[in-house]
């Protein structure tokens, strides 16, 4: 007998409860859903736009519970901020992982901007695109990207599937902070899992 979809989001929730650096999860109601989407879509007039594919994602399945986290939360398995072209051409990533910063260690084109972001120069000199003139005369040339993360822990469950996470814009995080009771801590960030329920 299949389980009901309140036993499966309890078991999701029971599923990240114990994770370290784990403070609070919470189920996002269609009220916060839509406040959440809304932030999110404000961001019109950037420089360089941020478009939040993963919060667009996790908004998008059945079910969106909220993690309210310390920084002792491990990393994410995969770069969560991307820089793109308007081709959709990986212009640089963050590093999240060794074997990640030892693979564009090695690699010549790639190019350190801080520890944990890397500029991979093969395309067209990005260094001269990313000069400011050149963004003002073409802005949409490139865009921050926040691609859906793999949320490894609730994937293994039996009972879900089309599961992803990530992490909402700095203003949806305090939203979110506030939702669920908690200072506007800067040593808190808050992640959002949205998962499916297989029939």
């Amino acid at each position: 007998m299949s389980k009901k979809p309140e036993e499966v989001l309890q078991e999701v929730i029971d599923t990240i409860n114990p994770l370290r650096g784990v403070l609070d999860v919470g189920v996002l109601t269609d009220e916060v859903r839509k406040n959440v989407l809304k932030i999110e879509m404000d961001k019109a007039g950037e420089l360089i736009p941020v478009i939040n594919m993963g919060v667009n994602e996790c908004l998008n399945r059945d079910y969106t519970v909220a993690i309210i986290k310390n920084a002792s939360f491990r990393p994410p398995p995969t770069a969560t901020v991307q820089l793109v072209d308007n081709k959709g051409n990986l212009l640089g990533e963050e590093i999240v992982s060794n074997n990640q910063k030892k693979k564009y260690k090695e690699d010549e084109k790639a190019k350190f901007i801080n520890p944990d972001f890397v500029l991979l120069k093969d395309q067209k000199d990005i260094e001269e695109d990313l000069k400011t003139e050149n963004l003002e005369k073409n802005p949409t040339k490139q865009a921050f990207l926040l691609p859906p993360v793999q949320f490894i822990e609730v994937e293994e469950l039996e009972d879900t599937c089309d599961v992803v996470s990530s992490s909402p814009d700095p203003l949806a995080d305090l939203y979110l902070k506030e939702v669920f009771n908690f200072e506007d801590d800067p040593k808190l960030a808050s992640i959002l899992v949205g998962f499916n329920i297989k029939d």
